[in-house]
C-alpha cells in the first residue's frame, strides 16, 4: 500500500482455505499484465510511490493497463527489495511447492500477443520508452535483464524452489528463450511454460529437446492453455502431453477438476479418468 508496508491479509486467507483442506500450493508473481483481469492491480501492477521514485511505464490504452520497464534502475531496485519481503515471509514454508518469479509477463517484456491485437501501435510506443538511464528495448537488455531478475531472486530465497515460466523470450517470439531456461536452471529454478494444449510437443523440435534436457536437471511445471474443449483439447489428451514433455507439476483449469470430481452437479467419469491417469502419469516421471 505504500513503501515499506504490506499487507498479506487478502493472500493469508485465501492460503489459509487450501492449506486447511491439507493441500500444497504454490504462489506466482504478476510483474506486468494484459490488464483483463477483474482484479484491478492487474492494470496498476506498479506501486505508485515506485513510480514517483523514477520508475518507468508505458501505458496500454485498450486495456487501460500500466506496463513498467523492468530494465529501469529504480524498477530493480524495488523489485528486488519486494523479493526480498517474499522470501522473509515465505522462504520457510513447508506447504509451499515453488513460487513463479519470471520477470516480464512470462519472460515477455509485456503481453504483446494480447495488447497488440487490440492496440497495433503499442508496439511502436513500447520500443521507443526510455527508463531514466536513457535506455528503450532491446533484445540484447532484454536477456540482460530476466537473467539479472533470476540472479536477485536465487539471493533472496534460501529454500522455496523457484520457478521461471519460458514462454518466450524477446518480443519477436521464442528468441531466446534456450538462453533464459539455461540461466534459471543453472540457478536451481524450475522451468516450464503456460499453453499446455492436446496438441502440444508432438513433434521433434528445438523447443522439446530444451525441456526435455531442462527435466532431467529440473522439475518441470506446465499449465494449460485454458480449460479443456475448444483449442485446448480433450483433457486425457492434455495429460498424454504433460506426460509426452516429462511435466512434473501441471496447473489443471479448476473447471475440469471439478467435472472429474463425483458429486459435482457436471461430473463426467471421463474427466475422473484423466484426472487419475495424469496423476499417475506425473508421479512416475523421475
Amino acid at each position: 500500500p505504500s513503501e515499506g508496508r504490506y499487507d498479506w491479509s487478502k493472500l493469508d486467507a485465501r492460503l489459509a482455505k487450501w492449506k486447511g483442506a491439507g493441500k500444497k500450493i504454490a504462489l506466482r508473481i504478476m510483474w506486468s499484465s494484459s490488464g483483463n483481469w477483474p482484479e484491478p492491480a492487474a492494470k496498476h501492477p506498479t506501486p505508485q510511490f515506485v513510480l514517483d521514485a523514477g520508475a518507468v511505464t508505458v501505458r496500454s490504452q485498450s486495456s487501460k493497463t500500466d506496463i513498467p520497464l523492468l530494465w529501469a534502475p529504480m524498477y530493480q531496485k524495488h523489485a528486488a527489495r519486494f523479493l526480498r519481503e517474499v522470501a522473509r515471509k515465505f522462504d520457510d514454508d513447508p506447504d509451499l511447492l515453488f513460487i513463479d518469479i519470471t520477470p516480464g509477463a512470462e519472460t515477455n517484456p509485456y503481453r504483446f500477443r494480447r495488447i497488440n491485437v487490440n492496440e497495433p501501435e503499442f508496439k511502436a510506443r513500447f520500443l521507443a520508452a526510455k527508463s531514466s538511464d536513457g535506455r528503450s528495448y532491446s533484445h540484447e537488455l532484454w536477456l540482460d535483464t530476466v537473467k539479472k531478475a533470476i540472479d536477485e531472486a536465487d539471493a533472496a530465497f534460501e529454500h522455496v524452489p523457484l520457478l521461471v515460466t519460458l514462454n518466450v523470450g524477446s518480443l519477436d517470439g521464442p528468441g531466446q528463450s534456450r538462453a533464459m531456461g539455461d540461466h534459471a536452471v543453472a540457478h536451481g529454478c524450475l522451468v516450464g511454460q503456460n499453453g499446455l494444449k492436446a496438441s502440444s510437443y508432438l513433434e521433434p523440435g528445438a523447443r522439446k529437446d530444451s525441456f526435455l534436457t531442462w527435466g532431467q536437471k529440473t522439475p518441470l511445471y506446465f499449465e494449460m492453455l485454458d480449460a479443456s474443449g475448444g483449442g485446448t483439447g480433450m483433457l486425457m489428451d492434455v495429460m498424454k502431453a504433460a506426460q509426452r514433455i516429462g511435466c512434473d507439476y501441471l496447473g489443471v483449469y479448476a473447471v475440469d477438476v471439478l467435472r472429474g470430481t463425483k458429486g459435482h452437479a457436471n461430473y463426467d467419469p471421463a474427466y475422473e479418468e484423466a484426472l487419475a491417469f495424469g496423476a499417475k502419469a506425473l508421479a512416475e516421471i523421475p
